[in-house]
């Protein structure tokens, strides 16, 4: 059978697959999107652990919250979420919790969970991504190390 190429570079610089258990508990979170939610976990199995171990704060917190959607975009994790009959203070909590997350995931390779950086494809894409990597991957050996990240200012426009 075919190894695809995300598999073989990961085999190629010894990095080891994602748990089963990981995979379920990200699947698990499926369960905790708001009822018109597409269910669909929206980043590669770099940052499993970061989005399942944000979703363990967050349910400290308050555990009957519920999950918008999580995704990938501008190369930084989003975490949209809708809390239930929380406290101004909980809310509050929740979105330290979820930036905390996000920094995180803005140094780990989506690909890997190895350090990254933020990159960028010829054609403008932007992704986080271990620089070596991304330069033994088929899929991902022309994007460049971006030299200037944007500001915290260009971020917040970009997101809007």
């Amino acid at each position: 059978m075919p190894t695809s190429g995300h598999h073989r570079t990961m085999m190629i610089m010894n990095i080891k697959p994602i748990s089963k258990e990981l995979q379920l508990r990200v699947e698990d979170l499926k369960n905790k999107m708001t009822p018109d939610s597409y269910k669909y976990i929206g980043v590669d199995e770099g940052w499993y652990l970061i989005v399942a171990d944000c979703d363990k704060d967050l349910t400290v917190i308050n555990p009957d919250y519920q999950i918008l959607q999580i995704k990938e975009k501008f190369g930084g994790l989003r975490y949209y979420i809708k809390p239930i009959n929380a406290t101004p203070e909980q809310v509050k909590d929740m979105n330290k919790v979820i930036r905390k997350y996000e920094g995180i995931a803005a140094r780990t390779c989506e690909a890997t969970g190895l350090p990254g950086v933020l990159m960028k494809s010829v054609g403008g894409w932007l992704k986080t991504l271990n620089p070596e990597y991304a330069a033994a991957s088929l899929h991902y050996a022309k994007y460049e190390v971006i030299n200037k990240p944007p500001s915290d200012q260009e971020w917040s426009e970009a997101i809007k």
